[in-house]
């Protein structure tokens, strides 16, 4: 008989922005937990810390929020916490909330570039599993944390977030990076723009360019609009592949594919077994290489196909259930957890297990 868990998941779940982010992670992760049979307590750790302000003075709630989050697990009696990025959550927390439930699973999920403060990583010895969305640091990261197992997860794409709206398709190609003027995605949306004038093209740019962000039901309503969807992040390479890279994308992407547009990707090490180049997404290694094939499929027009068998697959491997299945197998050393197209990426003490 199947074992129902009361997970207590600490993420940033964005109540202050009224929705905007309702496809986010936190969420997702909470539905497939959900659907597994698991209750969960969602903590909006962010939020709290905020609300529970001395004068508004920035960081002023965090020992009472913290405090808050050991009394939530303490009174339910958690069997696991479920953190996310968690940069405010004190390692003395996790700590005392193991004093008080010595069987509590700790475990943390992560999607972003592993730029962060010594404080982030103290806390890596004092949880059972890092999950994280990119696969290059795993193996060196659990020879360094030795107690603690380092898993690849893919970002979830779900049919209860990303849907494929029905829409008059009015632009060509659309391209949406926070590249804060980075060097290299800022060049990538100017080489693409360019282009794109030059061909006739209509592009759409958001969050690039100096033009805005799009959030909510408007982001999904864009990608409805438009026929291909280019993926470029912070860590691709502009005049190559970068060789190092090893599944790693952003969320972005995968609601790309989910919300069944053609998706284009730098090529990324490790995705060939999630993706199939040509018929579930489109593969480039340079910007001219993305420039000929965007020509080549506006004009015959094969993204549709190749858009319906994206999505298809992102449904199949990524959804929600899914992928909070494996890492709750993972956690509990089912060996169902070595059945997943990203099985091999999993790593303790610098050993594949």
């Amino acid at each position: 008989m199947q074992k129902h868990y009361k997970i207590v998941h600490c993420g940033i779940f964005n109540e202050k922005d009224n929705g905007n982010f309702f496809y986010g992670l936190e969420r997702k992760i909470s539905h497939g937990l959900i659907q597994n049979g698991h209750f969960v307590y969602d903590f909006s750790y962010r939020d709290v810390e905020r609300n529970s302000r001395f004068l508004r003075i920035k960081d002023s709630g965090l020992k009472k929020m913290n405090q808050k989050l050991i009394n939530i697990c303490k009174n339910i009696d958690a069997d696991i916490l479920f953190l996310a990025k968690a940069e405010k959550i004190d390692k003395e927390t996790l700590i005392k909330i193991r004093e008080i439930l010595p069987n509590i699973k700790i475990v943390q999920w992560y999607v972003d570039h592993l730029l962060e403060k010594d404080e982030f990583f103290d806390k890596l010895d004092c949880i059972d599993i890092f999950y994280y969305a990119n696969a290059k640091e795993l193996q060196n990261l659990s020879k360094k944390y030795q107690n603690t197992v380092f898993s690849f997860f893919p970002n979830i794409s779900d049919p209860a977030f990303d849907k494929k709206l029905e829409s008059e398709k009015i632009n060509d190609v659309i391209y949406i990076a926070r590249d804060y003027n980075e060097d290299v995605r800022t060049k990538f949306a100017v080489l693409l723009k360019d282009f794109c004038d030059k061909e006739n093209i209509k592009l759409k740019v958001y969050a690039s360019l100096g033009n805005p962000a799009i959030f909510g039901n408007d982001f999904h309503k864009a990608i409805a609009q438009t026929k291909i969807a280019i993926n470029f992040n912070r860590d691709d390479n502009l005049n190559e592949v970068n060789q190092e890279k090893i599944l790693g994308a952003s969320d972005r992407m995968a609601q790309f594919l989910g919300s069944g547009i053609c998706t284009f990707s730098p090529r990324i090490k490790g995705f060939e077994k999630l993706y199939k180049d040509k018929e579930e997404i489109v593969y480039f290694d340079t910007p001219n290489d993305c420039f000929e094939k965007l020509k080549y499929y506006l004009k015959d027009k094969n993204y549709e196909l190749i858009a319906k068998k994206g999505q298809e697959k992102t449904y199949e491997i990524a959804n929600a259930k899914r992928v909070t299945q494996f890492m709750l197998e993972l956690l509990f050393k089912d060996d169902k957890s070595n059945n997943y197209e990203w099985s091999e990426y999993k790593f303790k003490q610098g050993n594949q297990i």
